[in-house]
């Protein structure tokens, strides 16, 4: 049975060293901020030499959008390597710790480092660059959230190969989601793609986010019915995915003995 006092004592582990570590406090906001920077003044420069009004905020809110959705994935996979790293694997798991209250911890976690990391850069953009994400309107909660749910889903899936193949796949924790990057339309629509990879992203809810985003920023487009049942429809496709692989790969890690000596 799971166990609320268990998850509460799985995420104080990692809260605490959140609060004892500067590396970890730089990945909530040090450089989400630098994004920010960056791409903002960016989009400062393109406002002023383009034509079609509310350019700079597409970007700046695809980007903020984009930061939460990578922070999300990472801190799921992270929080499961900070273990991996310290061999602290083997002692959670010889308690009566089970996978679902890890999975609840993880996500809860990312949750919480997440809205400091979007509330933090919003005000930013809103200080610096006048630009404020929910100035479109009841639509950017559904954004919002889809964008929770599927950070979740393709987090549980980069645990599930780091829990099947070992610390060799590590490196997947930061750069399995940039393979995303280019094709979910974040900054671009997808008529800029070539056609075989707008039809893959036509596959990602990231796609149909990003899309309705820069319609409500720059042209004042509201939610499509359609568009909505997709992100939706793919969300919980990839939701239960990323579930059932991380608790295949569980299982597959604690058959090998894999939490004993993660390698």
């Amino acid at each position: 049975m799971i166990a609320p006092r268990r998850i509460k004592a799985y995420m104080l582990r990692h809260v605490f060293e959140i609060w004892a570590t500067v590396d970890r406090k730089f990945d909530i906001i040090f450089w989400p901020t630098i994004d920010l920077l960056i791409f903002g003044f960016l989009s400062v420069h393109i406002q002023k030499i383009s034509v079609q009004a509310g350019a700079a905020g597409a970007i700046i809110g695809g980007l903020i959008l984009w930061t939460l959705v990578f922070s999300i994935q990472r801190d799921i996979s992270v929080s499961v390597l900070e273990d991996a790293w310290t061999r602290n694997l083997y002692n959670l798991f010889s308690t009566p710790l089970h996978a679902a209250e890890v999975l609840i911890g993880l996500v809860l976690l990312a949750i919480c480092k997440a809205i400091i990391t979007i509330t933090f850069v919003t005000l930013l953009a809103w200080g610096l660059f006048d630009f404020n994400l929910f100035s479109i309107g009841p639509s950017i909660f559904f954004y919002i959230f889809n964008i929770f749910v599927f950070g979740w889903a393709f987090g549980c899936m980069t645990v599930s190969l780091i829990f099947r193949f070992g610390l060799r796949l590590q490196i997947f924790a930061w750069s399995m989601i940039a393979v995303l990057y280019p094709i979910s339309g974040v900054f671009y629509p997808l008529s800029t793609l070539p056609a075989v990879l707008a039809d893959i992203a036509r596959l990602l809810p990231l796609s149909y986010i990003f899309e309705g985003l820069r319609g409500a920023i720059a042209n004042q487009q509201s939610l499509n019915a359609g568009d909505m049942s997709m992100i939706v429809v793919l969300n919980a496709i990839y939701l239960s995915l990323g579930i059932w692989a991380f608790i295949t790969g569980f299982r597959s890690a604690k058959n090998r003995g894999w939490f004993i000596h993660p390698s």
